[in-house]
């Protein structure tokens, strides 16, 4: 069997298994399997499990459910409620200040916690009630809250990063570190579009004195910001034991997931029923996260012994593409496959195919990881099938429709493809500060 036949074969068996139900670790897992007996018969299946070990005997894999635990943890013991009043507290008095909020609050949300969805879900719950309570436009409102909890893609200690790094042979710090910058100036063009839009328009966005609610003391300002003090350490300790060299991203997950626990106890927030839910919490994520990397590392690894990665490499060279029309091409590929699969599947099913011939054609592999990142980021909050909608309609109350959520991703899509663009054009903005941190 050709290559050219045995790619159409994966391609067909993959999309029909996929449309058909099947979980996608087990679409990619049976579909190498069907692979490997139609090429080599049943000795090869040892080789494939071989080679499953080995991508999952990576030591820095380890820090994906240790992050995941901390983020838990947090999740848990009530410092999103915390963070949101904190903040809210200081800015609530200008126009725009509760948006403005969530944005602030799932920017740090996301580097205490790293998980996809959790910031949607949370001040879904947590501040969409206040907003439309206190006369926020429903589309700002709801909009805000979905970009903002995207931001956990992007912003580190990512999950993404932890895998891409494994995929890309990049050390998880530098990646880490790229996406400082990237990350914050979408926040602060978040920021920047909710303050014009509401001091043009103030209806959409009103100001906390202009609902005569009445003005917080300083006294307990300084009360609410006292609550943030042991997460905000947290951050500190976990991303600065990395950035400064003292700790591997590993043991740096290991040290936050136990100062999490110590903040638990602190607060008498510790108890058997909490470390179980967390528990099983971080054993359904990371179980999810391993069994698409099984059936992925499988199925590249079939594909690749019988020539496919060699066949990738000779058509993309084959195109009469350059290095950058490649690339966007490489991109768009990524955001339309974004619509319908998960970021892990893609990472897992392209990475180490596209990856290698990207970084031969002359682009960074860390400054194209942060690229992805974003690049998923928007893919996830694009109609219809961005999964921030999902979320998000699963909290909203029922006068909010489905298409109420498309429309008010719109202007903040818009502002994830400028970033993308700009941070393209401009590598620097991802490579500047990993080459400064890790010389």
């Amino acid at each position: 069997m050709n290559i050219e036949l045995i790619t159409l074969v994966v391609i067909i068996s993959f999309l029909g298994l996929l449309m058909a139900g099947v979980p996608m670790a087990f679409t990619m897992g049976g579909s190498a399997i069907v692979l490997t007996l139609i090429l080599w018969g049943p000795d090869f299946i040892p080789l494939i499990l071989m080679r499953i070990f080995e991508q999952m005997a990576s030591y820095t894999f380890v820090a994906a459910p240790m992050f995941i635990f901390m983020a838990s943890v947090l999740e848990r013991i009530g410092v999103a409620e915390e963070l949101f009043e904190g903040i809210y507290s200081w800015i609530g008095s200008i126009r725009g200040g509760l948006a403005i909020t969530v944005v602030i609050a799932c920017t740090i949300l996301a580097a205490m916690v790293g998980i996809i969805g959790a910031g949607i879900v949370l001040m879904g719950l947590i501040a969409l009630p206040q907003m439309l309570k206190r006369g926020y436009d429903k589309n700002l409102a709801t909009g805000t809250i979905m970009a903002s909890g995207c931001l956990g893609i992007l912003i580190p200690p990512s999950i993404l990063f932890v895998v891409y790094s494994m995929v890309a042979g990049v050390s998880v710090g530098k990646l880490f570190a790229g996406a400082i910058i990237p990350g914050l100036m979408l926040s602060f063009a978040y920021v920047l579009y909710i303050t014009i839009r509401c001091y043009l328009n103030p209806k959409i966005g009103p100001a906390a004195n202009e609902k005569n609610l009445e003005p917080i003391s300083i006294k307990k300002k300084l009360m609410l910001l006292k609550n943030l003090i042991a997460p905000m350490l947290l951050i500190v300790t976990v991303m600065g034991s990395i950035f400064f060299g003292i700790a591997t991203p590993t043991e740096a997950a290991g040290v936050g997931s136990f100062c999490a626990l110590l903040i638990a106890v602190a607060r008498g927030k510790l108890s058997f029923l909490m470390l179980k839910e967390t528990a099983m919490q971080t054993v359904k994520v990371s179980a999810m996260i391993m069994w698409i990397i099984f059936g992925a590392t499988a199925l590249i690894s079939v594909y690749t012994r019988a020539g496919g990665a060699r066949f990738m490499e000779e058509v993309i060279h084959a195109l009469p593409l350059g290095p950058w029309e490649l690339f966007i091409a490489v991109q768009m590929l990524f955001f339309i496959m974004g619509f319908f699969l998960d970021w892990i599947g893609i990472l897992m099913l392209t990475g180490p195919l596209l990856i290698p011939i990207m970084a031969e054609i002359g682009f960074d592999p860390l400054w194209f990881g942060i690229v992805f990142a974003l690049n998923m980021q928007m893919a996830f909050l694009t109609p219809p099938f961005g999964p921030a909608m999902f979320y998000m309609k699963g909290v909203v109350p029922a006068e909010i429709k489905i298409t109420d959520l498309y429309r008010a991703v719109i202007p903040f899509i818009c502002l994830q493809l400028l970033v993308l663009i700009i941070v393209i054009l401009y590598p620097s903005l991802a490579l500047w500060l990993p080459a400064k941190l890790f010389p």
